[in-house]
Order: structure tokens, then C-alpha cells, then sequence
């Protein structure tokens, strides 16, 4: 059986995208692993599901595992369906599990996202400690919901190798749901520097709702402006605090390909 499909990358974050109506017949886990592999399928961090009336975006992890949302994602997502004729307005709204997204398309490539508030009254560890500035390893931790779980860590050199130290407090037992890990390096008063390690995917070369968390606390909690540009392995987003501390996020999505996937 085939399964078209388009691939889409947000500074190096790179995903699946398909229609429902083209894998209702199928096991979307299996699938979705199948098709993330990168050495037997086609290969990517993440994997998308379109649905219409209304526009939803259902976002998957490689390992298929769901998650509420992804930054990068929200945009390969709006320039998949503008390419598809799915919409053709220059502001739109999508729904994801993480709230109804409003997303302007400003020319070629780029898109703003409205990407709302972070939260912080949320109910994400097993043991009874408060998560928020908690000492670890000689780090300091930063965890809330910014479209979904993240942890920012403040370090020397957010580019060094982050896999191991990543990994462990992804997985730490204060986590029941895992978190994803954000290293966070500060250039100067507007511009840092984020690599992330992303539960159920490992170190990616960018995660834009880790950037918007760690935009939101390097301006918040370490004195840098409220418009960053925000540097990673494989491009640049420009994160905006507001005011009433929403966050606008603004970057590329490129296309990469579209094709055929054969199924056995």
C-alpha cells in the first residue's frame, strides 16, 4: 500500500506530514515509526497528522508518542497546507492539544505564531518538591508548560555535547511524563544560543517551543531583552515577549520533499 506524504524542516527540526484520510486504515504507531526511521523509512523528528473542519494539527513524536504541540512543527504544518491549497488566508487558526494556535503567513517562508503564555501551576513531578528553581547537580532548573513540558538549564556553552546530561534529566523521576531539556547559552543582552534535548526523539538540532521557554526566563530571570534572536545548530528564531507575557515566535519552514511511502 502507499501513503503520500510531504517533509518539512524548521531550522534543521525536521517532520512527516500526511493527510488523515490517507492513514485512517492503518496502525499510526507502527507507522509512525516506520516512517521516522532514518535508515529503512524516510527519516525525521517528528510526524503530523492534517486534519480539516476545523484545521487541527495532531503532532507525534518519532518514537509515536503524542505531544501537545511543537513550535517548529506549527510552522511546516502552516506552509504544508498553504502549499496544499488547505488554506489560502494570510492568518489562520490551528488547534493542537496545547490550545487553538493563531498563525500569520508574512511572506515567502516565514510565519508568526502567536504561541500564548507559559504556565507554571501545573502538576509535573511525582515527588512533593516545587520543580520551579530547583538545584540539580549543581544546575538550575526551570520546568512549566510552554505548549508542552520544558526544563531550561542555563549553561557556558549550549552547543557542548548535552546527550548524557540530557537524557538524565529527561528521564529523571520527578518527571512523570519526561520533560523536554533546554541548554541555554547567553550571547549578549539580545541574542542567545539553545540546543534541546526532546523526550522520546533525543538532542535535535532545534525545538521552537523550547526556544520560546528559554527566550521567556533568559528575559525574565536574566535580564535580556524582550525580542531575542535566538541562534541554533541549524538556524535563527527572533522570540518576542509581550507585556501580558505572551510570546510571539517568528521563523522559516521549508519544504524538503514530497513523495510516496510503500507499506508492506
Amino acid at each position: 500500500m502507499i501513503i503520500p506524504f510531504s517533509k518539512y524542516h524548521g531550522c534543521g527540526n525536521d517532520f512527516i506530514l500526511v493527510k488523515e484520510e490517507d492513514i485512517r486504515s492503518f496502525d499510526l504507531q507502527h507507522l509512525i515509526v516506520s516512517m521516522c526511521d532514518r535508515h529503512c523509512g524516510i527519516g525525521a523528528d517528528g510526524f503530523m497528522v492534517v486534519k480539516t473542519n476545523p484545521l487541527e494539527m495532531l503532532y507525534y513524536n518519532q518514537d509515536g508518542s503524542r505531544a501537545p504541540m511543537c513550535g517548529n512543527g506549527i510552522r511546516c504544518f502552516s506552509k504544508f497546507c498553504i502549499d496544499e491549497k488547505i488554506i489560502c488566508e494570510k492568518s489562520f487558526e490551528v488547534r493542537t492539544l496545547a490550545g487553538t494556535k493563531i498563525v500569520e503567513h508574512i511572506g515567502s517562508d516565514q510565519f508568526r505564531v502567536d504561541m500564548q503564555k507559559p504556565l507554571f501551576e501545573i502538576d509535573l513531578c511525582k515527588i512533593d518538591q516545587p520543580i520551579w528553581d530547583t538545584p540539580y547537580k549543581g544546575m538550575r532548573l526551570y520546568t512549566f508548560f510552554m505548549s508542552t513540558i520544558h526544563t531550561v538549564v542555563f549553561v557556558d556553552d549550549a552547543f557542548a555535547d548535552i546527550e548524557k546530561i540530557g537524557k538524565e534529566i529527561c528521564e529523571h523521576e520527578w518527571f512523570h511524563e519526561q520533560t523536554n531539556v533546554n541548554f541555554v547559552q547567553i550571547i549578549d543582552e539580545n541574542t542567545i544560543k539553545v540546543q534541546t534535548y526532546e523526550r522520546g526523539c533525543g538532542v535535535t538540532l532545534a525545538c521552537g517551543t523550547g526556544v520560546c521557554a528559554s527566550a521567556y526566563l533568559a528575559h525574565k530571570e536574566k535580564g535580556c531583552a524582550s525580542l531575542l534572536h535566538v541562534f541554533m545548530k541549524k538556524g535563527a528564531l527572533d522570540i518576542e515577549i509581550l507585556e501580558d507575557d505572551s510570546i510571539i515566535m517568528q521563523g522559516p519552514a521549508t519544504k524538503i520533499a514530497k513523495g510516496e511511502f510503500y507499506v508492506d
